[in-house]
């Protein structure tokens, strides 16, 4: 009975939060970190089936698990180091 869910940094529970608020339809909000393409092997770019193997890969990937015709977000925060915050708000 929530209405969002938080991930800071959340290591291996960071697909899992955007596939519980998925099919929650609730918000969520991530601050991805750490790719660790070792543990996620089967984690591949959707456009051209590369493996995510870096950061700015991995916050592209997960932009990417959006659902057809729902929009996944991306900002940033103020402050140093990594510091994207992938967000859903659904209507």
């Amino acid at each position: 009975n929530c209405s969002m869910i938080c991930g800071l940094h959340p290591d291996q529970a960071t697909e899992p939060i955007v596939s519980l608020a998925e099919r929650l339809n609730v918000k969520f909000a991530i601050l991805p970190c750490c790719v660790m393409p070792s543990l996620f092997p089967h984690r591949v770019q959707r456009k051209h089936g590369d493996p995510v193997r870096s950061y700015s890969a991995f916050c592209q990937y997960l932009l990417d698990m959006a659902p057809e015709k729902e929009e996944f977000f991306l900002d940033h925060l103020p402050f140093v180091g990594r510091n994207k915050v992938i967000y859903r708000s659904p209507s």
